[in-house]
């Protein structure tokens, strides 16, 4: 048997190089397409700054107004999503400096910068996630909130391939019946007005304005022109009807048209123009935004 294979292998050498060179060649190949078909290095991080078919954050406030409840759309392509909330929050604490004495201790009184950063669970791959994020910290069943929250950032970054798309959301959250009934966006470009009794705004509790990177299914032949805000209320409470206004960076085209979506669809508003503002009457809260034909 090993006589028969020597002779093999002296009359078919040059096969069997061939062969094995073919093997190696092969392999090869198949090592240097998994080595660059395969992403490697740290993920490369890009800002996602507005995409009307793109995902978008909706932030809802927690009756209390210590806490925020996030509702994140279009995220089935993702694979992990992470987010970072940062705020302001009035100081009142008490500070011991080195070398003070137990007289000159007291309270610290002023503004300083808070943070919240964690993780929402993605293996489900569903397409749209909710989270609270609370205004403070719990442990064992006791909560301590910080105090005085009203302006801060979102900051959510979703995982594709070997891409990180970075959504910074700006909001502002307020308290109806303390703002007079005059809710504002954090940039001040978007403002909602309403005449409701103080007792009525009260009921409310509290409000959130958020800007958007993202929209709703468009009406057909419409497009977004300028930014998009969100204005909620706590679940199960209803936002008195009232005026909105948005500014715009320079002046809209006089078919420009104000739009609001209250949870199903688009309606298009009675819209005044006035320069670069845009106002109209609404019945409560929702998604508004300017739109002009394609």
């Amino acid at each position: 048997m090993i006589e028969k294979l020597k002779t093999f292998l002296r009359l078919h050498k040059t096969t069997v190089i061939l062969i094995a060179a073919l093997i190696l060649l092969v392999g090869g190949g198949f090592v240097a397409f998994q080595k660059f078909s395969t992403p490697s290095g740290p993920p490369e991080e890009v800002d996602l700054i507005f995409d009307p078919e793109g995902p978008y954050a909706l932030l809802h406030p927690r009756r209390d107004g210590n806490a925020l409840v996030l509702n994140l759309t279009r995220t089935s392509s993702y694979e992990s999503i992470s987010y970072e909330l940062a705020y302001t929050s009035l100081a009142d604490e008490t500070s011991v400096e080195a070398g003070k004495s137990t007289e000159e201790e007291g309270k610290v009184e002023g503004v300083i910068d808070r943070g919240v950063k964690g993780e929402i669970d993605t293996k489900d791959r569903k397409g749209a996630y909710e989270q609270e994020i609370l205004f403070g910290t719990c442990s064992k069943n006791v909560c301590k909130y910080d105090q005085g929250v009203e302006n801060g950032t979102l900051t959510l970054r979703i995982k594709k391939g070997n891409k990180v798309y970075r959504m910074i959301v700006q909001w502002h959250l307020q308290q109806p019946d303390v703002a007079l009934g005059i809710l504002t966006s954090g940039d001040a470009h978007f403002n909602y007005k309403t005449g409701a009794e103080r007792e009525v705004l009260a009921n409310v509790g509290y409000s959130i304005i958020n800007d958007l990177t993202g929209v709703p299914k468009l009406p057909s032949g419409k497009e977004v022109l300028g930014k998009v805000y969100a204005l909620n209320v706590p679940l199960a409470k209803d936002l008195p009807e009232g005026e909105i206004r948005i500014e715009l960076a320079e002046n809209p085209p006089p078919d420009a048209k104000l739009y609001r979506h209250s949870g199903t669809e688009w309606k298009e508003l009675d819209t005044k123009i006035d320069g670069f503002k845009l106002s109209s009457k609404a019945n409560g809260a929702g998604i508004f935004a300017v739109l002009i034909p394609k």
